[in-house]
């Protein structure tokens, strides 16, 4: 399966929420020229987001990149986990 196919099969999981490495998540984007996998962290309480000074402002959650291939262009190990994880709940 060509990379260019990977992205568009990954494109289907949008909105879908997942765990990655135990912690609830939601898949929000595929950045396919960037090669990247984006999902928001859906923890009950987000964490406390600071400003250029180090002073608190504001909660969200934090997003996170994950890399769709490995330098060998094989599919990256977190990508893999993260898929598991999918097959897993169904």
């Amino acid at each position: 399966m060509t990379d260019q196919a990977i992205i568009e099969r990954l494109h289907r999981l949008i909105g879908r929420d997942c765990r990655y490495l135990g912690r609830p998540c939601r898949v929000i984007d595929v950045l396919g020229h960037e090669r990247r996998l984006v999902l928001e962290a859906r923890e009950a309480t987000p964490p406390i987001q600071a400003d250029q000074y180090g002073q608190a402002v504001s909660r969200s959650n934090e997003i996170i990149e994950l890399p769709l291939f490995d330098q060998n262009d094989d599919l990256s190990e977190d990508l893999m986990l993260l898929l598991d994880a999918l097959t897993e709940r169904h």
